[in-house]
């Protein structure tokens, strides 16, 4: 049995002597026993007991923003969503909903939305299993919400399902960031927004919109999906990174420091936390955080960056993104997997892509922009239109610049949907609908 009492936080003195607080964060190595792992990393972080009450009603929030399956590293393990919403409901609760609000490109119910995604990753079945309700965020109706001390986004519109909960909890999976170098319990939230509103975000600086967004739905509890993360081009199964770990805590900002810190990278250098910390939002300095189970050196494992694992993947190729959303990116490193499988590599060589907000100067002249965000440049270049672009689109449009037989790459593109890696894959609209 673990201990009955565990300290949420850890008495500890300024420098004046004074008393101050420790917020405590877990980290406890996963077997093969999933819930015992979410147990224990829930427990040695203080536990749910006097946050989820009779009168709770709480919303468990994974991190489904794509169509994979529980693993891949890509989404919240479904073992790790039904483990700790089995840990809410043995208190009681008023009530429990399953919610996510998958990414840009996923709020279109006639080909791909939120609930393809969660039945996909098994959180569905896991809702079906415990008697929970599963909401898809994108659909659900929304409510404009002023933000206090706004340092961006003055509102914001929020799920309703968000809002009438008086606790979340957010269940994120350890993923590198082409734009915020993490993706943890803070950044998991966007997907209370519906899918105009996470476009905003990035238009106005994205980790400042984090931070504004967390004033209005920061959650009152993290539990972290370690078990497998991604890295890198979130590419299955090269960018997998097994760690075999699950941890919790009740100050979301601690709990992302911590495992930013296992992933190798410096909580100063992933701005949102700076700014949550600021904002009075929680603590991000290593020094004013407590953990409990094996020390952070012991378990680091550093991440390698997008741009770093791109350079190297597809040497010659550049990618100007700036302000761009995950929308564009994955529709492109999609593009990009099916011309690498066809062995075509050698052709993308002094390519630019522009999405998101035009570059000046403009590199070069062989260049395809991507996307609404960077309409602007379309009677300049090659361009491919949609929020998000369809990836079928950018194919056509990337290897007609680089004089690739397109149908090369759609022969791999078939091809690999066939299979689990091309399954981890962003089939088009057109694809899919063959597909079913």
């Amino acid at each position: 049995m673990l201990p009955a009492l565990i300290a949420t936080w850890l008495p500890n003195h300024d420098k004046g002597g004074m008393m101050v607080n420790k917020p405590l964060v877990s980290i406890v190595k996963a077997g093969e026993d999933v819930e015992l792992a979410v147990r224990r990393a829930v427990a040695l972080a203080g536990g749910l007991d006097d946050i989820v009450t009779g009168a709770s009603r709480v919303l468990v929030k994974p991190n489904i923003a794509s169509r994979d399956k529980s693993g891949t590293g890509k989404v919240t393990d479904a073992r790790v969503t039904q483990a700790i919403t089995k840990i809410i409901l043995e208190r009681k609760p008023r009530s429990v909903v399953i919610g996510e609000g998958s990414a840009v490109g996923y709020d279109f119910p006639e080909w791909q939305d939120t609930m393809m995604a969660l039945e996909e990753s098994g959180t569905k079945e896991v809702a079906e299993n415990l008697g929970v309700p599963l909401v898809d965020l994108n659909q659900d109706r929304h409510r404009e919400v002023e933000i206090p001390n706004a340092l961006v986004m003055k509102s914001v519109k929020i799920a309703e399902t968000v809002l009438d909960s008086d606790i979340i909890v957010s269940v994120p999976v350890m993923k590198s960031h082409i734009r915020t170098a993490v993706t943890l319990s803070l950044k998991n939230m966007k997907g209370a927004m519906p899918g105009a509103e996470k476009k905003k975000t990035h238009r106005l600086g994205l980790e400042l919109a984090i931070a504004d967004l967390l004033s209005v739905v920061k959650p009152h509890f993290a539990v972290v999906d370690g078990l497998v993360g991604m890295e890198g081009l979130w590419e299955y199964p090269d960018d997998c990174v097994a760690m075999g770990l699950v941890g919790a805590g009740r100050d979301p900002v601690a709990v992302d420091s911590v495992f930013a810190q296992i992933m190798g990278v410096s909580p100063a250098d992933v701005m949102h936390l700076v700014y949550c910390h600021k904002k009075g939002l929680g603590i991000y300095d290593p020094g004013s955080i407590e953990t409990v189970g094996p020390p952070i050196p012991e378990v680091r494992r550093p991440f390698l960056p997008a741009f770093e694992v791109m350079r190297k993947r597809y040497p010659g190729l550049t990618i100007q993104a700036e302000k761009a959303c995950t929308g564009c990116t994955g529709e492109l490193i999609s593009t990009l997997i099916y011309i690498r499988e066809a062995k075509q590599l050698e052709r993308l060589k002094d390519l630019t892509v522009i999405m998101g907000e035009a570059p000046k100067p403009l590199p070069g002249d062989k260049i395809v922009v991507i996307g609404k965000c960077a309409q602007d440049l379309k009677d300049r270049f090659p361009f491919v239109p949609g929020c998000p672009p369809a990836v079928d689109a950018i194919t056509e449009r990337v290897c007609e610049v680089c004089e690739i037989d397109v149908r090369l790459a759609f022969q791999k593109r078939d091809e690999l949907h066939r299979t689990t890696y091309g399954k981890s894959l962003h089939p088009s609209p057109g694809q899919q609908k063959a597909d079913r």
